[in-house]
């Protein structure tokens, strides 16, 4: 194990969401935590989730590009994915 916090630790320990978006397997979420800290997080197909710590400015440019792929792939449709009783993606 790394020692990074996952996407959920990150989003579970609240802060402000910036930027969100869940469309067809991709959910990718810009959140700056208590501590001024911001996390760019991503989720792709329900599982292989990653947060990571970085400027806001580059966390949103991701964000951007990410948006902008999936709507150049043409599926928008948000697929959920089954949760534990703790919120996190059973496999």
């Amino acid at each position: 194990m790394s020692g990074e916090p996952s996407m959920e630790d990150v989003l579970n320990a609240g802060g402000h969401k910036d930027a969100t978006f869940h469309l067809a397997s991709t959910k990718v979420i810009v959140l700056t935590d208590e501590s001024g800290q911001t996390w760019l997080c991503r989720r792709d197909d329900g599982v292989g989730d990653t947060a990571a710590p970085m400027g806001r400015g580059e966390a949103l440019e991701k964000f951007a590009d990410a948006l902008a792929k999936v709507l150049a792939a043409g599926d928008v449709t948000p697929r959920h994915h089954a949760r534990d009783t703790c919120g996190r993606h059973r496999e």
